[in-house]
């Protein structure tokens, strides 16, 4: 009886966010290797759902999925759905999450629910033998996240489908994109849920600024011009939070902020939804690491250096 193991990567945003999530919003965002893994087997009678988080156990038939709205396994539930749809299910299976990501007060804000919709999208096809292509499987996977989370830009979904790091454009396209500096992040301990925060509304002023600046970053990449590139991913930033709500700007993320990006070969912007979580930081050079480390774990913060996950075909 087959086993299937995927590894999946986690993401962080680099610039873009908000702005995403209109049609046709710009964004920058990379995936990361992660210890996020689903395993998949064959079983006989129902088909079972387990993880090593803190969560029950659910058992289902594939001749009967029900997607639900709510519920802790309503993300897999969903994609199972959406890949049902696309083909018939004949056998019942084991389904197991391992995930290192955090859950709950404690999710480290990688995507983890993205995580789980590519997963269980990648395990089936995989498993089933479907052959769907690329394109196709991100699109199931992202209609799903997006049915149960009820916003978002799917850049999330994208970048860890696709893996590498990418030029997102909402709804339209996906392009791959090489980043010649290392990347790490900083964690500042305080979990953020994004759905709360899409709810402030923004100007088309801002929307444009940020497609405009999204553009400008990705053309420094190019160039390999790091001065450039921390220009104007912090005009990015600045963009932010001049139009967040209040709260956007955490304490914490301020204090990091101001510690990674006075050294002019650190570029450090916050990544995602903003209201705690991470910072995400490029260096063009590293022998200042250590120092940077210290000074950010003296206000409990933890630098962590990330590999840029492998890009998918």
């Amino acid at each position: 009886m087959s086993t299937y193991k995927i590894d999946v990567p986690a993401k962080l945003f680099i610039a873009g966010e908000y702005a995403v999530t209109r049609l046709g919003g710009l964004a920058l965002v990379t995936s990361l290797e992660s210890d996020f893994q689903v395993v998949i087997s064959e079983v006989e009678g129902h088909s079972l759902l387990e993880t090593n988080v803190a969560m029950p156990a659910h058992a289902f038939s594939v001749k009967e999925i029900k997607p639900e709205q709510s519920g802790p396994w309503n993300f897999v539930m969903t994609a199972i759905k959406y890949m049902s749809k696309e083909v018939e299910l004949t056998r019942e299976f084991h389904l197991e999450i391992k995930s290192g990501l955090g859950f709950g007060e404690n999710k480290k804000g990688y995507g983890s629910s993205a995580c789980v919709v590519v997963g269980v999208v990648n395990a089936l096809n995989l498993f089933f033998q479907l052959n769907l292509p690329l394109k196709k499987r991100f699109e199931i996977a992202a209609q799903a996240h997006y049915d149960v989370q009820g916003s978002g830009s799917r850049g999330d979904v994208a970048a860890i489908m696709y893996g590498g790091s990418i030029f997102y454009e909402n709804h339209q396209r996906v392009l791959p994109l090489t980043i010649p500096w290392q990347p790490y992040v900083v964690q500042t301990a305080q979990s953020a849920k994004t759905v709360e925060k899409l709810k402030h509304q923004l100007s088309e002023a801002f929307y444009v600024k940020s497609d405009e600046l999204v553009i400008e970053i990705s053309t420094a990449i190019d160039m390999q011009d790091f001065a450039l590139f921390k220009e104007k991913l912090l005009e990015n930033q600045l963009l932010l939070i001049e139009h967040q709500a209040k709260g956007y700007m955490t304490d914490q993320l301020a204090l990091a902020l101001n510690i990674v990006n006075s050294q002019p070969e650190f570029a450090g912007k916050i990544s995602g939804a903003g209201f705690g979580e991470n910072i995400i930081l490029f260096a063009e050079r590293e022998d200042k690491i250590v120092e940077l480390r210290s000074a950010l774990e003296a206000e409990g913060m933890k630098l962590e250096k990330i590999r840029i996950g492998k890009q998918n075909e």
